[in-house]
């Protein structure tokens, strides 16, 4: 059985747990794993969230965060290492490119030099990350997609598009977390593998717990409609404002990081914003919750994404109500669906009437979706892959 090492092309480690991140977290304790923080596809704007993006950016390239000895269960460590080489956030024109794809070979191949990496497997969660093909000798390259990333607002859509076209050319498998996903992205050579983000149960079924202390700030004497994770133009503003409005006796909490300005439609008494709470205690903010929305826009976009924070709000026990996005609809009736005022109002109504702890029948929904799990078939697929390299 091989035991392959990885050099994986993701967001920057330990920024947020992304889907990517949890799986390394456990693959990491057995497999030797070069991380790569990378650029988006997004140019930066001229605002101060960019400008502190860029600045934590230059930050981690001049200081390089160390390799992590950290894991999920406090005793085992990680053989993680983190490389920052210096990238610019523009893919255009081809000049910038190749300065990019010089600076990512020169810094990872010298890091994976130094840590003895032979024919690793290289894992990229985002087009750009084909550059790093071929690093350290390997002949194996996964893309593991998580997002349309074409469609996502302010991306350099001619530059994502056409690094993904490469990207499908060259790699030797794909794992895809949506269905619509795995239809769009397929490979020239080699299989797509359908592959759900996990959650991890027993941390969000502490929101249920009488141990639980609810997170301060957030409850203040009526139902709490609770928005958890990034801010972002993925949330439909429209029905959430006319929810608002149609209901004054609930509050709408956002709790999480923006990636905009909050939209100014989205004001009055009963809409507040709460900063992002670190991963360890998002069982608290839940437990705050009365009902857990999930209010995205059906679009091009949230057509191909399967929200990670659905399974946490499962997991935690908490009533949920969503649009009924393609992936969102398998997990219905236990999940309340509306995409118009009526109908979304209505579904809340339905939520806040009925059992306030359904953790029980929503764990059959989760069965084998832990990310342990998920992590066994990750690997499994990238060995596969590098057998056949090896073949």
């Amino acid at each position: 059985m091989l035991a392959p090492s990885f050099i994986v092309f993701g967001d920057d480690w330990g920024a947020h747990p992304s889907s990517v991140q949890h799986l390394f977290r456990r693959i990491a304790r057995d497999h030797r794993t070069l991380w790569v923080n990378t650029v988006g596809l997004r140019p930066p704007r001229l605002d101060a969230r960019d400008a502190a993006r860029v600045v934590r950016k230059l930050r981690a390239i001049v200081r390089p965060p160390p390799a992590t000895a950290s894991t999920t269960s406090g005793s085992d460590g990680l053989d993680l290492h983190v490389a920052a080489p210096p990238m610019v956030p523009w893919m255009r024109p081809s000049a910038l490119r190749a300065l990019n794809r010089a600076s990512v070979r020169a810094v990872v191949g010298r890091a994976a030099e130094r840590l003895g990496l032979r024919d690793p497997v290289v894992v990229t969660t985002v087009p750009n990350g084909v550059d790093g093909r071929g690093l350290a000798g390997s002949r194996s390259l996964v893309y593991y997609c998580v997002d349309d990333f074409a469609a996502w607002p302010g991306i350099d859509r001619i530059a994502a598009e056409s690094l993904e076209r490469e990207l499908l050319a060259c790699c030797d498998g794909v794992l895809a977390t949506s269905a619509r996903l795995a239809e769009t992205r397929k490979p020239a050579r080699g299989t797509v593998t359908l592959l759900p983000h996990g959650v991890d149960v027993a941390h969000f079924a502490k929101a249920r717990d009488a141990a639980t202390v609810p997170w301060s700030g957030v409850r203040r004497g009526r139902p709490v409609l609770g928005y958890l994770g990034l801010v972002d133009a993925r949330l439909d503003v429209p029905l959430l404002a006319a929810v608002a409005r149609a209901r004054p006796e609930w509050d709408l909490v956002f709790v999480g990081p923006t990636d905009v300005a909050p939209d100014p439609r989205l004001t009055g008494s009963n809409v507040r914003f709460v900063p992002a709470v670190p991963y360890a205690r998002l069982p608290e903010v839940l437990a705050a919750f009365d009902v857990a929305l999930l209010p995205y826009e059906r679009n091009e976009l949230t057509r191909s994404i399967n929200p990670l924070k659905l399974r946490e709000y499962l997991a935690s026990g908490v009533p949920v109500v969503a649009t009924p996005l393609p992936e969102v609809l398998r997990y219905a009736p236990e999940v309340g669906l509306g995409d118009t005022t009526e109908s979304f109002v209505a579904a809340v109504e339905a939520a806040l009437a009925g059992p306030r702890d359904r953790r029980d029948a929503r764990a059959e929904l989760l069965h084998g979706e832990s990310w342990d799990d998920r992590a066994e078939t990750f690997l499994a697929r990238c060995r596969e892959v590098l057998e056949g390299a090896s073949r």
